[in-house]
């Protein structure tokens, strides 16, 4: 069980409508649950839907593990439920039969994890689970999220040497739209030619790795999302595909 994604007794109970905030420590108190035969006393006792065995006064509870997937987002397609009329969505992607396991367990809809631009290509995490994708998304919990670019103009070996150091301090952002000015956090921007690197940020505001590259001259012209926490999106999918996460990768989002 070591290193597997588990989660807290009391979310479970809720997000499956079995108990409410307020009644799930009187529920542990008053009633005989168990987990693997043991029982449990403590709301935040973690667990894991895919292994353990749960029951409530003796009465084994089936409750359908969360969905989890990967995909590799494909260029040209929307993280929206539904078709603009010129771009697909990714959600048209995704195999059928996970929509109908989400509805045939009374899960919640299937969503991304944050989203991607229209352009951008890589890993995109889909799941039913909405506090998993509070926490994942959440800047506050400061998840890593690591992006391939390509940039418009060259720079300097000088050049990008002085981008390192600003973008490892964090700089004025200008707004955009409707987006507000920032500044950007600290992040980590390595380099593997004179126009192509790797950028690692700890936080999602709108079109922020564009825009950050334009604060400081140049033009971001391919993005891709190559991994979040520690997990690397799995190049063996092609763009638009998608796999399950199995309970280790899923531990290493928040690694």
């Amino acid at each position: 069980m070591n290193g597997l994604f588990k989660e807290r007794l009391d979310t479970v109970f809720i997000r499956r409508g079995i108990s409410t905030h307020r009644r799930v420590r009187r529920l542990l108190q008053k009633h005989n649950v168990c987990v693997n035969g043991s029982r449990v006393l403590e709301s935040g006792f973690r667990l894991n839907l895919t292994l353990d065995k749960i029951s409530i006064d003796g009465i084994k509870k089936n409750l359908a593990p969360d969905i989890y997937l990967m995909m590799n987002k494909q260029a040209d397609s929307i993280c929206s439920t539904k078709d603009d009329g010129l771009y697909k969505t990714v959600y048209s992607f995704v195999p059928k039969k996970y929509f109908e396991y989400a509805k045939e367990n009374s899960l919640q809809k299937i969503h991304t994890v944050g989203r991607l631009d229209t352009d951008t290509e890589g890993l995109l995490i889909f799941t039913t689970n909405g506090d998993f994708s509070h926490s994942l998304a959440n800047p506050l919990f400061h998840v890593k999220k690591t992006y391939y670019v390509e940039l418009e103009k060259t720079e300097s070996e000088a050049q990008r040497k002085i981008l390192e150091e600003k973008f490892s301090e964090g700089f004025f952002i200008p707004e955009e739209k409707n987006e507000k000015e920032f500044i950007s956090r600290p992040s980590i921007l390595e380099w593997n030619s004179e126009s192509s690197c790797r950028l690692t940020i700890t936080e999602g505001k709108f079109h922020q790795v564009k825009r950050m590259f334009s604060a400081q001259g140049n033009k971001v012209v391919f993005l891709k999302r190559i991994s979040i926490g520690s997990l690397a999106l799995d190049e063996k999918l092609a763009p638009g595909n998608s796999r399950e996460l199995s309970n280790e990768e899923l531990s290493l989002l928040f690694k």
